[in-house]
């Protein structure tokens, strides 16, 4: 009995041995569910809130940094470094452009203002090399003037087909002014590319006028010889009264004294009144062409001397009360929120490696 004792407890303390491991295995296989059933929404919570532990431990050392980023932003972004600028713009539309293929009036004016002639007469006119303390004489000196200029004016194309001309200077006067030479240099060229064409066709107009001269004076002086020569000066009156003449010489008899005059008119007639009469239409013919190219020319002419605009002001330019660049406020800021999100990736950075190394 004492022997079946023994073996029934060996037996048990054989299984109960057996048991622990298999309930450490179940314990930890539960813990990895738990772990595992964590929701990613409790992560989040849990990352925030660990965050917020960082946040609050380093406070300090934020609150630094924005007063020292804020002075030192307030300082970059004051007139010292950053002089103030005035913005003055005008709104306007196209007008009395002649069209070129199938661009339409607003795109003509928008490739005129972009020309290197209207940039060429606002650089010079304001002398933007000193005005921007830019050195052209140096290297790309003046790619930086150019570049400078374009940052300054913009010239845009709107949604509802009209352009706005924008400039931006330290003077709200010399701003409103820029803005209306841009204008009038536009005026001048689209001016001096009319007058350009109109030259062209006056000059056809004049050749053609010169032609059409030559042409009557040979005539005139074929009908002024006719007229001298052979005394006539109208076919058709003058045949009807000679044939009248005729046959009333011929009623009253052959002994008139007028029948040799007549006879010599008839001859006259019969010989050169055909020719005559070719030549005076002709003569007609060709003063109702040059009449024609007369008045073509003067209609060129006058368009050839018309002191036209071709811009409609929607909106006239004037100096500004109010500064439009730099926005200091938002460059505080900015400078503020930028260093302390990168005080703050440090703090995670550093963070992450303590516990690596842990």
């Amino acid at each position: 009995m004492a022997e079946e004792k023994k073996i029934d407890t060996s037996i048990e303390s054989n299984e109960t041995r057996q048991e622990i491991p298999e309930k450490e295995k179940i314990n930890t296989i539960n813990k990895e569910k738990k772990s595992a059933a964590i929701s990613p929404m409790q992560e989040y919570t849990q990352s925030n809130y660990h965050f917020l532990k960082l946040i609050v431990k380093w406070k300090f050392y934020f609150i630094v940094i924005a007063v020292v980023s804020f002075i030192i932003a307030a300082i970059f972004s004051s007139e010292w470094f950053i002089p103030s600028k005035y913005k003055s713009f005008a709104v306007v539309y196209p007008s009395n452009l002649t069209p070129y293929g199938d661009e339409s009036p607003t795109e003509q004016m928008m490739q005129l203002f972009a020309s290197a002639d209207i940039q060429k007469d606002i650089i010079r006119k304001f002398n933007l090399p000193k005005r921007y303390d830019i050195d052209t004489a140096a290297k790309s000196g003046m790619a930086a003037l150019i570049s400078t200029y374009e940052s300054n004016i913009s010239i845009s194309r709107t949604q509802f087909e009209s352009i706005e001309i924008k400039v931006l200077d330290t003077d709200p006067k010399v701003a409103c002014e820029m803005v209306k030479e841009i204008i009038n240099s536009l005026n001048l060229k689209a001016r001096k590319l009319q007058r350009d064409k109109t030259g062209e066709v006056l000059v056809v107009l004049t050749n053609q006028l010169k032609y059409k001269k030559q042409q009557l004076d040979s005539i005139s002086f074929k009908l002024l010889d006719l007229r001298k020569k052979y005394q006539i000066l109208d076919y058709n009156s003058q045949a009807k009264e000679v044939m009248k003449a005729y046959f009333k010489v011929l009623s009253g008899g052959k002994g008139s004294n007028n029948m040799k005059t007549i006879e010599e008119m008839m001859h006259n007639m019969e010989e050169k009144g055909g020719e005559y009469y070719e030549s005076m239409n002709l003569f007609n013919e060709l003063i109702k062409g040059y009449s024609k190219a007369r008045l073509d020319y003067d209609d060129v002419y006058k368009d050839m001397n018309k002191e036209l605009t071709y811009t409609n002001m929607v909106t006239y330019p004037s100096p500004s009360d109010k500064k439009a660049y730099p926005i200091r406020s938002l460059i505080v800021i900015v400078s503020v929120v930028s260093a302390n999100l990168f005080l703050f990736l440090v703090i995670v950075f550093l963070d992450t490696k303590r516990k690596i190394f842990q």
